[in-house]
């Protein structure tokens, strides 16, 4: 066990507590990284599938995850005077306990930067961790021939619900309802995975007003039958980081995006869907809406080392 004396000799990681959302969005904010990963939403959404643990410095913050059962850094938070700085200050913790040194969900250019220090490294592509981003204005729209399937099926939502449907903002009181919702979507299904993303949708909703996010719903008939939620990366992208829906409802998937961009993200240029963690349904369904562009994101390797 470490002395007191050598926790502030390492500023050993810590598990990170609910009072500290704050601080860690305070220290994203002087990034703006526009990775999806670092973003307070998602953190907390994920909690079960990915620990979070930190370190708080005077220049910096680094946050440490856990993915099946291996250590990995996030990219510092910091201005980009103390990058190298956050960076050396991680291996030497990693190292100390003889630990893997494990970066991830590191962009191109923060990838580069750590490349520059430990040039006996690699940079190894995460094709499942790419960020999906589109243009906030094609998904408000759906104009263009590409989206057109698209497009034929929020105009029959819109033909179909014209005068029973209504969008809101969400509050205290409908968030409440959002969580009823929640408890019978896709409830009987046993996908472990699915059911983590319903628990921490469960506790974002929970912490509507204490974490900055804002979300939208629909009601059909007076009932909630979707809702969103999205945060901001940038001044230029947000990020939605939920999206539920009704699926027997022919539309409702469509309907809701554009409606919770159009109120709540309407003045943003992009909007970054998160990435399809590998799985083919939500690679063919992301890549269907045609994003603008990809954030590419990557794990450090050691020269030889397989990137899988």
């Amino acid at each position: 066990m470490m002395t007191e004396i050598e926790i502030e000799m390492y500023h050993d990681f810590l598990p990170v507590s609910s009072e500290q959302w704050k601080t860690i969005q305070e220290h994203l904010a002087i990034n703006h990284y526009e990775e999806s990963n670092h973003n307070l939403v998602n953190m907390i959404l994920w909690l079960e599938w990915y620990p979070l643990f930190c370190v708080e410095h005077a220049h910096y913050m680094l946050l440490l995850g856990i993915h099946e059962g291996e250590l990995f850094l996030y990219m510092p938070l910091c201005k980009e005077t103390y990058f190298d700085e956050a960076i050396i200050k991680a291996k030497s913790i990693f190292d100390h306990y003889g630990v893997k040194f494990v970066l991830s969900c590191f962009t191109k250019e923060a990838m580069d930067k750590v490349l520059k220090i430990y040039p006996e490294y690699c940079a190894c592509p995460a094709r499942e961790s790419y960020d999906y981003v589109y243009r906030v204005e094609k998904l408000m729209s759906f104009s263009g021939k590409k989206l057109q399937k698209k497009r034929n099926h929020l105009n029959a939502f819109y033909k179909d619900y014209e005068n029973r449907f209504v969008y809101e903002t969400m509050n205290q009181e409908n968030a409440k309802e959002c969580k009823a919702f929640l408890e019978n979507w896709k409830a009987e299904d046993g996908d472990a995975f699915l059911q983590s993303d319903r628990k921490g949708t469960m506790r974002i909703l929970d912490l509507f007003g204490v974490v900055d996010y804002r979300g939208g719903c629909i009601r059909i008939d007076g009932e909630i039958k979707a809702f969103a939620i999205g945060s901001v990366l940038s001044d230029r992208m947000c990020q939605e980081n939920i999206e539920k829906a009704d699926p027997n409802i022919r539309g409702l998937y469509q309907a809701i995006m554009k409606e919770f961009l159009s109120h709540e993200f309407s003045n943003y240029e992009y909007v970054n869907r998160e990435d399809d963690m590998g799985y083919d349904n939500l690679r063919q369904a992301k890549m269907a809406y045609y994003p603008e562009f990809m954030i590419e994101k990557y794990r450090l390797c050691r020269e030889g080392e397989n990137s899988d």
